[in-house]
């Protein structure tokens, strides 16, 4: 009898070798609650962190696109606007810009080509510092430039007067900064270690008499800034009068007269970073948070640590590598600038080759940060709500507003952490991205994924506009503008693209070019990835 081969049952149920299968799954991607993170590797990234978050203003609940910016005034001298500052009281309202010459009242300025006249002429400097002082009815502006006499406007004209006189040889002129600490005024000499106070408390000038601090401040440099500090967010008993040096040194006094030895007692000094400028702080409830070199450093943690431990408390250390890359090539001139309506902080630094055309944005809710390009801003200041900006030839703008930065279209690019999916040492492809966003009209995106650190934005130039027939408000016109319909309320709106990208980790990403008469209303939310798995890159 032949004997026939038997046939081999087959088996498809693993045991053997050969490739492995792949599995899909969609990878999500939270809103970038943390706002921009760039000190993170790559084994540490966060979920709801941005690696790129430019021109995005960080919110509560992620980020909003920014409004763009349109041309506010022109100065007469053409000069480069170095400061900004406001006068408030009762009803009245001003908004002040100066150049290296000249201070401007750019509450209502002339429309751009027409320039504006100087309220104030024949300075040799625009770098001011600025308090309002308040006393029998009447409010004054103190402005101080280290150059030239001091100058003060009472809400209707500008002045030198009242003087402050001085026992020694110093002027007006030498004097670089001043605040007011429980009714009295004290002032700053430039480039010395000398402050003077006036020994008439609420008065706006007058004799003075010096305070010196250089047995206080060891390492010498020259008094830069101060200001009063209550750890209780107000003017309470635990208020305390701070100077602070170009060395970093923060000498921090309580009581109230300083002729008076036994009631005027020094606390402490205590050492922080460098100081990145006089204007380089700003007061959050019971706190002092202040620009310097190691980072942004709320001053109630210079008593707790040393200079060395401060960067890890520092507010700045989301984005420490790109702060202190600036830090250390502008050395000086930085300035910050709250504005209150939008919780929204502005730290402007000088031009430079690290961070060009950048200014930081911070929230001073969530502290949270993100930048904003193409505004080319030396300064910022809040006026009837709204934000303003001085720049380069002497222009005034009017910022987040209008949906293009003078009738060119601008970008908004995102781009969210790096997963790592299913952990490091497998190859990972994105096939497909999907995205919502909140916003009152439906924007035109561009979806993208990169992996393994790769930071490009892809290019995209397909504008979105806010066309609808609804208003928006402080932009249309009362009796004629419509003010139902779309563009009140805000919507979801969902995005699917096919995208590309194979690593070891993955991010999604987003553009979007808002070109438009009337700011978009644009805010990330939820981001997925389709992504396959299973190839080692090993």
């Amino acid at each position: 009898m032949a004997v026939q081969p038997g046939r081999i049952r087959q088996n498809n149920r693993g045991g053997g070798v050969g490739a492995s299968q792949q599995r899909s799954a969609p990878l999500p991607f939270p809103a970038p609650t943390l706002g921009l993170v760039t000190t993170a590797d790559i084994a540490s990234q966060q979920s709801g962190a941005a690696i790129v978050l430019e021109n995005w203003f960080p919110t509560l609940t992620g980020a909003r696109i920014r409004g763009g910016s349109e041309k506010w005034g022109l100065v007469a001298d053409g000069g480069a606007i170095v400061s900004a500052f406001r006068y408030v009281y009762g009803s009245i309202e001003r908004m002040f810009m100066a150049t290296a010459t000249a201070i401007y009242d750019m509450s209502a300025p002339a429309v751009p080509p027409t320039t504006t006249a100087a309220v104030v002429t024949g300075l040799t400097s625009g770098d001011f510092c600025t308090f309002q002082q308040t006393n029998a009815g009447q409010s004054f502006l103190v402005c101080f430039n280290g150059t030239d006499d001091r100058r003060v406007y009472n809400g209707t004209t500008w002045g030198t007067t009242p003087a402050v006189t001085f026992s020694d040889a110093t002027t007006m002129a030498n004097l670089n900064f001043g605040w007011v600490f429980k009714n009295r005024q004290f002032l700053l000499k430039n480039g010395s270690l000398d402050a003077y106070y006036l020994t008439t408390l609420n008065a706006v000038g007058g004799a003075s008499a010096v305070f010196p601090l250089g047995g206080v401040m060891r390492k010498g440099g020259s008094l830069l800034m101060g200001f009063s500090w209550s750890v209780e967010s107000g003017n309470g008993p635990n208020e305390y009068c701070v100077f602070c040096s170009t060395e970093g040194e923060v000498a921090v006094y309580s009581g109230s007269d300083p002729a008076n030895a036994n009631d005027f007692g020094l606390v402490g000094v205590y050492q922080i970073g460098r100081p990145l400028g006089k204007n380089a702080f700003y007061k959050s409830g019971g706190d002092v948070l202040i620009a310097t070199v190691d980072g942004l450093i709320p001053l109630s943690q210079a008593f707790q640590r040393d200079r060395q431990q401060l960067s890890l408390v520092s507010l700045s250390r989301p984005v420490e590598d790109v702060w202190k890359a600036v830090a250390a090539v502008t050395g000086a001139g930085w300035t910050i600038t709250l504005w209150p309506e939008e919780n929204l902080v502005f730290v402007c630094f000088p031009s430079n080759p690290i961070a060009p055309d950048t200014t930081f944005v911070f929230n001073a809710l969530t502290s949270k940060w993100s930048v904003v390009t193409n505004w080319m801003a030396n300064c910022f200041s809040s006026y009837q709500k709204s934000l303003f900006f001085g720049s380069g030839a002497g222009l005034a703008w009017h910022g987040d507003y209008t949906g293009t930065d003078d009738g060119m279209p601008f970008k908004a690019s995102y781009l969210s952490h790096f997963s790592s999916v299913q952990g490091f040492g497998q190859e990972k492809a994105a096939s497909t991205a999907t995205m919502r966003f909140k916003s009152s009209v439906k924007p035109t995106v561009r979806l993208f994924a990169r992996s393994d650190m790769d930071q490009s934005i892809p290019s995209f130039s397909t504008v979105s506009a806010n066309t609808t027939g609804a208003s928006v408000w402080d932009v249309g016109l009362w009796d004629v503008a419509k003010w139902d319909g779309d563009g009140i309320s805000r919507n979801y709106f969902k995005y699917r693209q096919n995208v590309r990208a194979q690593g070891d980790v993955l991010a999604i990403g987003c553009v979007i070019v808002s070109g438009g008469a009337v700011k978009l209303d644009v805010e990330i939310d939820l981001g997925t990835l389709q992504v396959s798995s299973g190839a080692s890159d090993g």
